[in-house]
């Protein structure tokens, strides 16, 4: 077992002489307190130490001792002479003295620096584990304002953003991009007849089917009440059709606990060069009208016309 090793501060404090030597007293350690005594180049080391001197110490032939501590004199420069108190101690290998004015303040002023270096690194660990926190907090929120509560897939504010990009790329890839409005049909009479309970599971039914059988490039949302939408980019107007009557199918398949099966009427439009979402709903609003008018439980593809002001039927 040999020395312990000292605070890296004391490397550089002038305040404090800190030396290190051999059994021949030979120094193999100073720090800058040491190195600022040794301005006279003609005397070693070991003789800055007048009382004690330090050839009186012998090294131990194991463990440690403590050789000598109190008031160490010292010789500066200019023979000035100065009584630090200290302590010298020593193992198997080397001889150690360790003198300041005031010794014991600075070695627990260092401890306590290292203290708080090392408290300020675990606040700083600390402070990038709340970071990290927050920013998947901050994602959960956003994800959470773009999606519908009660069915799970995105919602209107969603889709309105996600309209943009659509035809954004739509118009840099020249791919049709078709809006499907689907309507559950006779909702209000769900409502009426068995309460909300069964009109909220209604609407996850339909929710999670139209997810499951919508292609991945397809986005889908609840856009209110009872209507569901699906931007589908890059069909032709025959497998738009295709797709929105398998749809349908699946919907119309459903066989819920207690309502039954129920059934969807759909809508679809394709945007138009300079199209806005506005105009695009309408004209697939309008299909989704006479869906609704010639029956129910259909789909319907909106001509190139503007579309007269209705009000779709429940």
């Amino acid at each position: 077992m040999g020395l312990p090793s000292l605070p890296d501060a004391l490397d550089a404090l002038e305040s404090v002489v800190v030396a290190e030597f051999d059994a021949n007293m030979t120094l193999h350690y100073g720090n800058a307190g040491l190195r600022r005594l040794l301005s006279d180049e003609n005397i070693g080391a070991w003789q800055l130490f007048a009382e004690p001197m330090l050839i009186r110490f012998d090294l131990p032939d194991d463990g440690i001792r403590v050789c000598f501590e109190g008031l160490i004199t010292v010789n500066g420069p200019g023979d000035r002479m100065s009584s630090l108190r200290g302590r010298i101690e020593a193992d198997p290998q080397r001889l150690r003295v360790v003198a300041g004015y005031d010794l014991d303040h600075i070695l627990t002023a260092t401890d306590t620096l290292m203290e708080v270096n090392a408290a300020l690194v675990t606040t700083q660990r600390e402070l990038a584990r709340a970071n990290h926190q927050l920013t998947r907090s901050e994602a959960t929120i956003r994800r959470l304002s773009l999606t519908d509560p009660l069915t799970g897939i995105a919602n209107r504010r969603a889709l309105d953003s996600h309209t943009q990009e659509t035809f954004a790329n739509g118009d840099a890839d020249d791919t049709p991009v078709w809006l499907i409005i689907a309507d559950i049909d006779h909702f209000k009479h769900v409502n009426d007849t068995w309460g909300h309970d069964a009109g909220d599971q209604a609407l996850t039914a339909v929710a999670a089917a139209l997810r499951e059988q919508s292609r991945d490039s397809d986005f889908v949302a609840r856009f209110g009440g009872e209507e569901f939408v699906i931007l589908a980019p890059g069909l032709s107007r025959n497998a738009v059709r295709t797709y929105a009557e398998r749809l349908r199918q699946g919907i119309e398949n459903i066989d819920l606990p207690l309502i039954g099966r129920i059934t969807l009427s759909f809508g679809v439009a394709r945007r138009h060069t300079d199209d806005t979402g506005r105009d695009l709903f309408a004209r697939a609003d309008a299909a989704l009208y006479r869906a609704k008018a010639n029956g129910r439980n259909r789909v319907e593809i909106a001509d190139n016309r503007a579309p007269a002001a209705t009000e779709t039927p429940p």
